[in-house]
């Protein structure tokens, strides 16, 4: 089993069955939703499309930026999120450019991939507030894997195989032996 088919599995099985039946569509029309950004700037949205890409590369499958988990992000961050939880993640991003600045001496975007992977492992395996740059990375994270898992593109071809085998028939005619 691969990287994707585990994020598949886990997705569907645990996170995607414990949302409300409401909320599939909502984020099928954040998706749907064109426009220019609106919570993210030039710059944090590239911080965000590199992050995506580093979580969910182009494989045999989509990447996070061919399904435009960016736009996603901010959308749910521009349409849902309060106005401080949102400020509140914005400054972890800004936390997030600082530690590499502090530790590699360049912008997050333009560190070379070995450093890039070495902090956002270091980021993973840490905890704390939005605010922050490990939560703040935390939370991009789920939300990429969520607009990823939610994109038509995933929705309709990565997702051809049931995750649970078998079917359920509940309502068919009976007839007598």
């Amino acid at each position: 089993m691969d990287r994707r088919e585990l994020l598949q599995l886990l997705s569907a099985t645990s996170a995607l069955a414990f949302l409300p039946p409401d909320l599939l569509p909502a984020a099928r029309r954040l998706h749907a939703a064109a426009g220019p950004r609106r919570a993210l700037d030039a710059e944090q949205a590239a911080l965000v499309t590199l992050i995506g890409d580093m979580i969910l590369p182009r494989t045999d499958t989509p990447s996070a930026s061919d399904v435009d988990c960016t736009g996603f992000v901010d959308r749910l961050l521009d349409a849902w999120y309060p106005d401080d939880e949102r400020a509140r993640f914005l400054a972890g991003l800004a936390h997030l450019e600082a530690r590499a600045t502090d530790l590699h001496g360049g912008r997050f975007v333009t560190l070379p991939e070995p450093a890039r992977v070495e902090l956002l492992t270091a980021l993973d395996t840490g905890g704390g507030e939005l605010d922050t740059a490990p939560g703040a990375f935390r939370r991009l994270k789920g939300l990429v894997i969520y607009g990823w898992f939610t994109s038509e593109a995933v929705m309709t071809a990565d997702m051809a195989h049931p995750m649970i085998p078998g079917r359920f028939d509940g309502c068919i005619p009976l007839r007598p032996h």
